[in-house]
Order: structure tokens, then C-alpha cells, then sequence
């Protein structure tokens, strides 16, 4: 079992957001814990196993004095295995028609099978076509008192201001270092790995403010301690002086020498816009404003192109001919 899924966060405590930890011990701690939730924020934050860790809240048989699920009882069980027919995952991408929510309507009116009520954890919502969201609405707007709704995204401002005004809003941000120092010392701690201090901070300057890419990279240390000396980086601020000069052919045939190197097409992706908005910001260069546009209206295609690289590509190139 990977470290991701062997530590998975399986109490409140456990959330290495201080922000979100917060607000669920004080929505565990009520008699009325609302029926629809949304969880929002970048990937790897914890969304959906603080979705899981609330389920099992409202589902827990033997609910300790400071509202912490018993992790010990049938239901609390069953939902940390992913065996729990009461608790359903959704992918909105995948089931994101009218057709796929209209099926969940008539699932809902169906008691809990073995549990206390039926949580329905709605992943990447903001994907749910218009008209599947409206009919969702009319569903969170009156849920029957056996249901609980969590929809986790990574983009909410796609979602329709309806659908946010009927949730109890949990936001998610970017892991900070010592939020993310906390995640790795306890698999450090109990996987008994040798690892300097100035190596975990390698750890979590590549990990970019994620918990799950941290975790994984800790496990690529343990098992490879020279994964951290392999430089996969680049120099963003020189790749963006190529870009700037419109030449195709030499800015493609670059970005395939910092591929080949190692260096991801997101890590690519993440630092070119990190120079670009400093541009931006620091520099008042409002002219990259048009290449900023660019790179991120094609980063929806990322999750659907056969070839990562694409989607950056095309960009690159359509900046090219304007």
C-alpha cells in the first residue's frame, strides 16, 4: 500500500490544515450539521478524505466526547475501506449530465441500507453541466433528512452561485511548509526514515503546497535517496525571455529539452505563470496578460489529452500568431 492511502487522514485531527480542522470541529460539534457542503480548493489538500472523515461523523455509531468518529464501529469501518454502500463517490466529470443527476434524485428517496443516512461526496462539481447543476439545486434546496450532499472542487467559481448559496463553504488552500512538515513527520516518524531537515524542505518546495505530491515524493525518497539530487527543474525566467520572442520553432524545441530532462509538464506549466505574474503584478507589464489567458483557458484539456504536453504547447504556439 502506498504511503498516501496507508496515512490517509482518518480523524479531524488529523487534517493538516489548521483552517480546516478548525471549522469541522465546530460543525461536528452540533446537534444540526447541515445537509450539503461544499470543499473548496487546489488538489491534494485533503478534500476528499476530510469528506470521508465527515461522513463517518454523521454515520458513527459511537461518536467520541470531542466529536471525533470512533474509526472503530461497523459504519466508521466500512467507509474508511470504501466498502460503505450508504457513502457514494461520484466523479462529476464523468457524471456530469442532467440524465446522471436525475438518476441520483431517484437514488436518494431510497433509505440508508445500513447506516444512519446516505452521504453522496460529489467530486470536481464545478464540471456539472448547467443544466445538471439547476436540477441538483432543487435537490440541495429541499434534501430529504437522510441525505448529506459534499461537493469538493478545484474551481469554484465555475459552479453557479445558487448551488454555493444552498452549501456550508469549507476552503481549502495550499498547504503552508509547516502544514505540510506536520503531514510528513508522522510517516517519518513511523516508517523510521533517515531524512535531514534540508532534505524535507526539498521535499516540500517540490511538492508546491499539495499533500498528496509531498507524500509521494517522501515515498520516492525512501525508496531511491538520490531522487532529491536529481535537479528537475528549469530556468523559467530564461524560458519566458524565449517565449517573449515569438520564435516557434525555438521555444517548442525547448520546452521538449526541459521535458526530456525530467521536469513535469505541470511543474513547466506552474513556473512559467509564476514568472508571468510577477511580470504582471511587480512589473506592470500588462502585455503578458494575453499569454496568461492562453495557458490557463487550456488547462481544463490537461485532464482529457492523450498527450500531457499539449495542451502547453498549443498554447505556446497560438501565442505565437497573435
Amino acid at each position: 500500500m502506498t504511503y498516501y492511502l496507508k496515512y490517509r487522514p482518518q480523524l479531524i485531527d488529523d487534517l493538516d490544515i489548521a483552517t480546516v480542522r478548525e471549522s469541522l470541529f465546530n460543525i461536528s460539534k452540533t446537534k444540526n450539521i447541515p445537509h450539503a457542503f461544499l470543499f473548496s480548493g487546489p488538489k491534494g489538500t485533503g478534500k476528499t478524505s476530510a469528506a470521508r472523515i465527515l461522513s463517518k461523523i454523521i454515520n458513527c455509531e459511537q461518536l467520541k466526547d470531542d466529536s471525533e468518529p470512533c474509526n472503530t464501529c461497523a459504519s466508521c469501518i466500512a467507509i474508511a475501506n470504501g466498502t460503505s454502500i450508504d457513502v457514494i463517490e461520484m466523479d462529476a466529470a464523468s457524471n456530469r449530465g442532467i440524465d446522471d443527476i436525475r438518476l441520483l434524485r431517484d437514488m436518494i428517496k431510497l433509505s440508508p441500507a445500513n447506516s444512519r443516512a446516505k452521504v453522496y461526496i460529489i467530486d470536481e462539481a464545478h464540471m456539472l453541466t448547467t443544466e445538471a447543476s439547476n436540477a441538483l439545486l432543487k435537490t440541495l434546496e429541499e434534501p430529504p433528512s437522510h441525505v448529506y450532499f459534499i461537493l469538493a472542487t478545484t474551481n469554484p467559481e465555475k459552479l453557479i452561485d445558487t448551488i454555493k448559496s444552498r452549501t456550508t463553504i469549507v476552503n481549502f488552500s495550499k498547504a503552508t511548509a509547516e502544514e505540510t512538515k506536520r503531514s510528513l513527520r508522522r510517516i517519518v516518524v513511523d516508517e523510521k526514515i533517515k531524512i535531514t531537515n534540508e532534505k524535507v524542505d526539498k521535499i516540500i518546495k517540490k511538492a508546491k503546497g499539495s499533500f498528496r505530491d509531498a507524500v509521494k515524493i517522501l515515498e520516492q525518497y525512501s525508496n531511491d535517496e538520490t531522487v532529491l539530487d536529481t535537479n528537475l527543474t528549469f530556468d523559467a525566467q530564461e524560458f519566458v525571455q524565449l517565449i517573449m520572442t515569438k520564435d516557434d520553432k525555438k521555444i517548442i524545441e525547448q520546452l521538449k529539452k526541459i521535458l526530456s530532462s525530467g521536469v513535469a509538464v505541470q511543474v513547466i506549466t506552474e513556473e512559467i505563470l509564476e514568472v508571468l505574474e510577477k511580470q504582471l503584478v511587480e512589473d506592470s507589464n500588462t502585455k503578458v496578460i494575453p499569454l496568461i489567458e492562453l495557458i490557463l483557458s487550456l488547462q481544463e484539456f490537461n485532464k482529457v489529452s492523450p498527450i500531457e504536453e499539449l495542451p502547453l504547447e498549443v498554447a505556446l504556439i497560438k501565442w505565437c500568431i497573435i
